[in-house]
């Protein structure tokens, strides 16, 4: 019987969207972290990590089964087929506090090491970590809660403001113009 030879290194990328900049060019890219990543690890000498990616998924939904390849990887790593996963940064992890730690510190109890490019080793298990991982993860929250609120309070303005109507529909968009929109109106 042939033994089938894994790597016990992995690596997590994640963006949340895959809305384009007006230059057609995307605003966030995994490509960007995958990179990074594999120059990291050829500087610390380690091997090229299998790569678990979740290109467009939100890391704050109310459930972290939206995140497949998240999912994957934590199956690895509860199956013992994962020992170190490396992430650019926590945030990429997770941006909810409780979901953050809860995974992070099943990951620690596998004896699996995550180490983000940022904030180095991450260690649950002992206090600093724990305190550096949660403030991290926190701020993350905060972060997305504070956009969220942001944008809606920017929509519900754009409802009320009468200028706003497009000429071309009689509606009000709350993003981008539908192209149809900009091709009447030219």
């Amino acid at each position: 019987m042939k033994t089938q030879n894994h790597n016990p290194y992995g690596a997590y990328v994640r963006v949340s969207d895959d809305k384009l900049k007006t230059d057609g060019e995307r605003r966030q890219d995994v490509n960007r972290q995958i990179e990074k990543i594999k120059k990291f690890h050829e500087a610390m000498e380690w091997p090229e990590p299998e790569f678990f990616i979740d290109d467009g998924k939100s890391a704050y939904k109310e459930d972290y089964n939206s995140r497949p390849d998240f999912c994957r990887m934590l199956r690895e790593i509860r199956a013992n087929r994962k020992k170190r996963i490396t992430i650019e940064e926590l945030e990429r992890w997770s941006r909810r506090i409780e979901d953050g730690l809860k995974t992070m510190r099943e990951v620690a109890e596998k004896n699996c090491t995550v180490t983000s490019i940022a904030q180095g080793e991450v260690d649950v298990t002992l206090p600093e970590g724990w305190f550096k991982t949660a403030v991290a993860f926190l701020l993350a929250e905060w972060s997305s809660i504070s956009k969220s609120y942001k944008v809606k309070g920017g929509m519900m303005r754009r409802l009320d403001d009468p200028n706003a109507i497009c000429k071309a529909c009689g509606n009000v968009h709350l993003g981008r113009v539908p192209n149809k929109c900009k091709e009447i109106l030219k």
